[in-house]
This record gives structure tokens, C-alpha cells and sequence, in this order.
């Protein structure tokens, strides 16, 4: 099975550095960024990471902490490298596989199987699959996982991402939605960003407009409670 195609940091990032100077501090991102590539590479450059992955609101659900398949509902005991599933069962490590990206990156995912799931009252809700049960992780994608979590649900990377949502999400929310606009008819890099460029005066100009015109209303709405400055407006 080929691995789900995720957007890249690497490129982003590169060209974040030739325009700033340097990278960023802090990257802000949805959860098509949230790849173990990704975070491994944020990692590396000791970029905080406050991107979430496909799965993150999904294990709030009620549906999914009670999901007795779910290896993210099992307890791992990292000194004898082994997993324990909600029934008891134990499931020991058999081998390890790697896998390549398009990129390079390496992929080291890891096989476990429980010595048996015979007579297992969990078995239905667990997993369709005759015989015994087996499962294929990458410990690296699970503590990544784990460490945007923890990052995600602190009062700082909550802020972070409520921001990430409210100024740019809700900008290209008025540019596809509102301004009708939905792709570029131009090609090449510069002629986007030309166009980009435009297309954010024209955005800023009419929200300035917007603020501008909404303090004129809030002054007039003074002016005319007090008699000397409804005088003197008229």
C-alpha cells in the first residue's frame, strides 16, 4: 500500500530562509503537513512544530477512545517492546520493515502478534481478520504524534492555533468564497506571485475601507447624542 501523499515543509521552509534570512521559530499548520517526514524534519532544524496530524480531533471522540482496535488505546511497554491490547492479550515484536518516500526519507515501521486471540471476547470489535491479530506501526510517527499533542493542547500552541485560524484561514475563506476567486489563469512562479500580490492590496484596501467606514459610523452615532457636536455636524 502506498503511503498517503502529505504536503511538504521542506520546500516551504527553504524558501521561508531565502526570503527571511533564517527559519522560522515556529511553524503553524494544518493537518495535511502533519506526516512523520514533516515532523522529523522541523525536528532537525529545532523548529517548533505546531502542526496537527489527520487523526488529532478524531481521538476526542467518544467513538474512538472506546475503539478497542485503535493501537493509539494500547499500552506499549517500551522495555520489553511489546504491545498490550484492552483485552489483555499481548502482542510481541516479530520484525521490522522499511520503507522509502519519493523524497528519501525512511519509513522504519515495526511488526507485532499476540500469541493468540482464540476465545478473545474483543475479537469482533477488534479487528475483522482471521487468526490472530498483527499490527504494523512506526514508533517514530507515534511519539511525534505525541509530542504535537502535548504541544496542540498547551495554552500556548492552543493560542498559536486559534490564531492560524482566524487571520489566514479566514482570508482565503474571502478571496475563494466571497471575491470568487478559485484558481490562478497565469503560470509560472512569478506571474503567481505578482498575482498574489494583487490580489492581498485589493483584500487589505477593502477591509481598510470596511474599518474606515465603520469608525465614521460610530463617530456620527457621538456626534448626534450630544447637541453641540449635531450642531456642528450639520
Amino acid at each position: 500500500m502506498k503511503p498517503r501523499r502529505n504536503k511538504k515543509n521542506r520546500n516551504t521552509m527553504e524558501k521561508a530562509r531565502q526570503m527571511l534570512g533564517d527559519f522560522p521559530q515556529t511553524v503553524i499548520a494544518d493537518a495535511g503537513y502533519g506526516s512523520e517526514e514533516n515532523y522529523a524534519y522541523l525536528e532537525k532544524k529545532e523548529i517548533q512544530a505546531v502542526v496537527k496530524y489527520g487523526s488529532y480531533h478524531k481521538e476526542k471522540s467518544k467513538a474512538w477512545k472506546e475503539n478497542v482496535g485503535k493501537i493509539e488505546n494500547w499500552t506499549y511497554n517500551e522495555t520489553e517492546d511489546t504491545w498490550t491490547c484492552p483485552a489483555g492479550q499481548t502482542l510481541h515484536f516479530r520484525k521490522e520493515t522499511k520503507e522509502t518516500l519519493e523524497s528519501g526519507y525512511e519509513v522504519r515501521k515495526r511488526h507485532y502478534r499476540s500469541s493468540t486471540c482464540e476465545g478473545c471476547p474483543l475479537k469482533e470489535r477488534c479487528t475483522k481478520a482471521a487468526g490472530n491479530r498483527e499490527v504494523v506501526v512506526s514508533l517514530e510517527r507515534l511519539r511525534y504524534q505525541e509530542q504535537a499533542r502535548q504541544t496542540l493542547r498547551s495554552e500556548e500552541g492552543y493560542a498559536l492555533s486559534v490564531q492560524r485560524m482566524t487571520e489566514p484561514e479566514s482570508v482565503f475563506g474571502q478571496l475563494k468564497n466571497n471575491r470568487g476567486f478559485r484558481r490562478f489563469l497565469l503560470r509560472g512562479m512569478e506571474k503567481v506571485t505578482l498575482k498574489v500580490g494583487w490580489l492581498s492590496l485589493a483584500h487589505n484596501l477593502l477591509k481598510q475601507a470596511a474599518n474606515d467606514q465603520k469608525q465614521r459610523a460610530a463617530i456620527l452615532r457621538i456626534a448626534f447624542r450630544h447637541p453641540f457636536l449635531r450642531e456642528i455636524a450639520g
